[in-house]
Formats: C-alpha cells, structure tokens, sequence
C-alpha cells in the first residue's frame, strides 16, 4: 500500500487545482518515478503519527500527538493542518486544534482526510477499530466532513484485508454510516450515477461538480470525497486506471490518487503491483520533518513498522 501511495502522490502533485471546471483530456496521466520519495502532506504526516504510535503506545493522549507534531512537522503543512499547528504553539491542544470557533477552515478542508489512512492499515479486519482511531486523529485538524471521510476511508482499508472487490467495499463502508449523514447521502448518490453511466466516468465527475463543488477552494472535503469514490467505482480495482481516472476528474487530484492507490494496494499486496509501480524506488527522504526523526527511511520499512503496529492492535493492546 505505501509504494503505491508514494507514486501517486508524487504523479499527482502537478495536478493540483489545475482541472477544475472540467476534468483533464486523455485516459492517461505521467507517473513520476522518482529516485527518491520526498515527504508530502499525503504521507508525512502520517508518518510522524506513525512515530507517535511506536512512542507512547496505541492511545496517544492528545497532549502526547501536541508534543510531537510540535517538534516534527514543521514544514510542508498546509490549510487547517497548519492552522491547528500554529495554535499548538499557543498552547491550544486538540482537538481544540481542529475545532470550528479557532479552525474554521477545518470544517470544510480535506486535510484529515488524506492523513489518516494508517488506521485502517493498522486495523486489518476492524473497521469499527480503524474508524475510531481515525476519527481521534482527525480531530487535531478538523471537525467537519472531513473527520468522517477519514472514518469511512479507514474503514475500507480495514476491510481491504478481506475483501477485493472495491464496489463491495464501498458498500460494506456506507452501511457503518447513518442514511441521514452527508457521507452516506454522497456515496449512495455516486454509486447510483455510476450505475446509471458505467461507462463514462465524465458524467459522473460533471454531476460531482454540478452537486458537491460549493466550498471556497478545490481543496474541500465534500468534492474530493465524492471524486475518490467515483474514481475506485470506476476503477474497479484496477489500479492504473483507478488514479488515472482520480487524477484527471481533478480538484486536489495528487490526494484522491493517493487515498485510491493505497486501497487497492492492500487488495492487491505488493508482488501484484503493476509496474512501473511494483518496481519503484524503496528510499523515503524526510525533507521536511524536523527534530531529532531520520533523515532517511524505505518504504518497506514503513511498511513493516505500520505491520507491526496492526499486530499489536490485533493482539488487543
């Protein structure tokens, strides 16, 4: 999962707020293939959580997540993440940090959304668990849809473990969820369009506009949510077109194609990986953490940290 996340996130960067009126020409986008994997908000927060994680246990008091997000991410934070740090350093702690009266960005954002994945890696086969903790963590930077829509992607990576098919997944996820939330309401209404055309993901991508692209910027919650699951709909678990279709349909493109590749990463695992991706670079440079973390990880080793970690969940710790 982490592989395919790195080169998805790398590929879609450029992408950003560049289709927004209309998604992109072609079926295909340039995967960048880098020698290097650099951090980027779509996986080095997480791995700072993930240090927090092997710190101070699986229940990190919010206090704790304050202390570490302080000394670690610094650099390379943006919107209602970089708002909840500069409150941290006037002694605000979460989930204050993301709450609306001192973060209204953090009601409408994604932020959360894109940061919290590893709790559904780290909860194979419990999404009730993966929901939770994501919840908890999304909370340092949000309070509106966001803090569900991390919740419903934990839940699918949990239940990735265990099922392949990708419509099947997004339908387990929907039922965790009230008929009456916004996040069942937008799932249900994408799935029905993607059943009424599923051969056009255009269609779709025009009534996700026409219905969910009312925030202030492109990089709200609500589109790139709706986005993400028309792109593994129309995917169908294939994992190039997943993030061709996530990085043309447009918006903040870079993380609806790394939310996508993770997923179908673990459906797949690594030695199913289409290349170029299964044969992408293994070194992670942490450019932008601070303090006293490596400079320099590998993506394998990531992924074993965050397998060790879903062992201890398991284990009931």
């Amino acid at each position: 999962a982490w592989l395919a996340t790195m080169v998805a996130n790398h590929s879609g960067i450029d992408l950003q707020g560049i289709y927004l009126d209309e998604a992109g020409a072609g079926d295909e986008i340039e995967l960048l293939l880098l020698d290097q994997w650099s951090t980027d908000d779509d996986t080095h927060v997480e791995w700072v959580d993930l240090h927090i994680l092997e710190l101070y246990g699986l229940e990190p008091t919010y206090a704790q997540i304050r202390d570490e997000w302080v000394k670690h991410l610094n650099n390379d934070i943006w919107v209602s993440t970089r708002v909840a740090r500069q409150l941290m350093d006037q002694g605000v702690v979460p989930p204050e940090t993301g709450g609306p009266m001192l973060n209204p960005e953090g009601v409408w954002s994604i932020d959360a959304q894109l940061q919290t994945e590893l709790f559904g890696m780290i909860a194979p086969g419990l999404p009730d668990e993966a929901m939770r903790r994501a919840r908890y963590f999304a909370r340092v930077t949000n309070s509106g849809l966001a803090v569900e829509a991390s919740a419903f992607y934990a839940n699918l990576y949990a239940r990735a473990f265990f099922e392949s098919d990708v419509a099947v997944l997004i339908e387990q996820a929907k039922g965790d969820f009230s008929a009456e939330t916004p996040i069942y309401t937008i799932t249900n209404n994408v799935q029905q369009w993607h059943s009424a055309n599923p051969d056009d993901w255009r269609i779709t991508r025009q009534l996700i506009r026409d219905n969910y692209d009312d925030a202030p910027e492109w990089w709200a919650s609500k589109v790139n949510f709706a986005t993400t699951i028309m792109a593994l709909l129309y995917g169908d678990g294939d994992l190039l077109k997943t993030i061709n279709i996530a990085g043309l349909a447009g918006w903040d493109a870079d993380n609806n194609m790394t939310t996508s590749a993770g997923l179908l990463g673990i459906i797949h695992g690594y030695q199913q990986l289409p290349e170029p991706i299964k044969s992408a670079s293994d070194i992670y440079f942490n450019e932008d953490v601070t303090g006293d973390l490596p400079r320099f990880d590998s993506v394998s080793n990531i992924a074993l940290r965050t397998q060790r970690l879903g062992e201890r969940v398991l284990a009931g710790e």
